[in-house]
């Protein structure tokens, strides 16, 4: 019999007790839009703002498959273009099989440098993007490096999320060396003193891809709901029909879709409303060929 503690039953005076959605997010993802459309008083979602090394961590299976506390959970992937979701679960050590993905949109790859690096003259107007021939590999600085362990606990999340693509942008402020990021995460730790370049897309720096991806084992209407929400659709649509008939099938792995709210960071400090818990910053432009690169290419 339902009691006022499980999700969506009605509680004393007819209140109702709210499903909860876990939603893990990256640095630079901005899901306000998909979680205002998902919200309401019977369904509300529960940021873990993670780094992008414990990204898969929400899809490890728990005892007999099951999501990990018996949650259920959605996060977001990102992944090199020359690579692919399948390879990314792979390599965490989580079967693409048991994983359903659902591709939203594509983010350009940009390089920040201290305004007095050389790179910090580039025209970008009268030359382009900056190609990746044009970056010394030894002066590359990976955020992997300064990025904590991954908790074991993935409803756990760091302190200060993105710390690793923080740190690195902080040490090339002082003008040495260079980070190639995501836009959206670029523009999340721009600085005042940091110039930001769009970089060609080549084999070097391909760019990235990002999408949802849940476990088939805990595939519900709630998840559903929520992938709908990202597509677009609100509550009540005849579009969402489908998705109470065949919820395994709404969502196939690898489908491509434009996804609403790609990659604009939100308002800083907020994460009731679905946007990142880290502070954003929009990052500075100085001199010329300054500005960053788009942050998405949606398709």
């Amino acid at each position: 019999m339902p009691t006022a503690d499980t999700p969506g039953a009605s509680g004393p005076a007819g209140s109702t007790v709210p499903e909860t959605l876990f939603l893990s997010t990256i640095p630079g993802a901005s899901p306000s839009k998909w979680v205002e459309r998902f919200t309401s008083r019977e369904r509300r979602v529960q940021l873990v703002n993670h780094d992008d090394g414990a990204q898969v961590a929400f899809l490890a299976p728990g005892p007999g498959g099951s999501a990990p506390r018996g949650l259920p959970q959605v996060g977001y992937l990102r992944w090199r273009l020359d690579s692919s979701p399948e390879a990314l679960l792979g390599a965490a050590g989580v079967d693409p099989e048991d994983v359903h993905v659902v591709r939203f949109y594509e983010e350009d790859p940009v390089v920040c440098v201290g305004q007095d690096h050389l790179l910090a003259a580039w025209d970008v107007e009268a030359d382009g993007p900056l190609p990746a021939s044009e970056l010394d590999p030894s002066e590359a600085m990976d955020p992997v490096r300064f990025a904590p362990e991954p908790p074991a606990d993935p409803l756990d999340a760091p302190e200060l999320p993105g710390s690793g693509e923080r740190t690195a942008v902080e040490i090339v402020a002082t003008g040495a060396g260079h980070v190639v990021l995501p836009a959206s995460v670029a523009r999340m730790f721009g600085r005042r003193d940091v110039v930001v370049l769009p970089l060609t897309r080549d084999t070097t720096h391909p760019g990235w891809g990002v999408g949802l991806a849940w476990l088939r084992a805990v595939d519900s209407q709630l998840v559903q709901d929520f992938i709908g929400a990202a597509k677009g659709r609100r509550p009540g649509s005849s579009r969402n029909d489908h998705l109470r008939d065949a919820p395994s099938e709404a969502a196939p792995a690898g489908r491509v879709r434009a996804g609403a709210g790609a990659a604009r960071p939100g308002p800083p400090g907020k994460t009731a409303s679905g946007t990142q818990g880290a502070r954003s910053v929009k990052g500075a432009r100085s001199g010329k060929g300054a500005r960053g690169g788009r942050g998405g290419r949606r398709r």
